[in-house]
């Protein structure tokens, strides 16, 4: 049985839930614990896994958020930064 992290991005409340909502169901299904943290939107979530991963405590993680494509150019900064700050951690 693994302990597994969940980082959760709570910006889009409705949305979080479901996608938090699946990964508990799919853990739990899976035969293993899990722990919570949120936090506000999905540029927080590489830094909070990063920090959690020297703990040495988890298995694994998993991170969850949405980022909405809107009027600017915002979507492509989160969108992109927090994909490659993930992609950039060596666990």
């Amino acid at each position: 049985m693994a302990r597994i992290l969940i980082v959760g991005a709570g910006f889009y409340r409705h949305i979080h839930a479901l996608q938090l909502e699946g990964a508990v169901a799919a853990i739990a299904a899976a035969g293993h614990v899990h722990e919570l943290v949120e936090v506000p939107g999905a540029l927080e979530i590489p830094a909070a896994i990063a920090l959690a991963a020297e703990s040495g405590r988890y298995e694994a993680y998993v991170a969850i958020g949405c980022v909405i494509r809107g009027e600017t150019y915002h979507f492509e900064v989160v969108a992109n930064e927090s994909a490659r700050a993930l992609m950039a951690l060596t666990l």
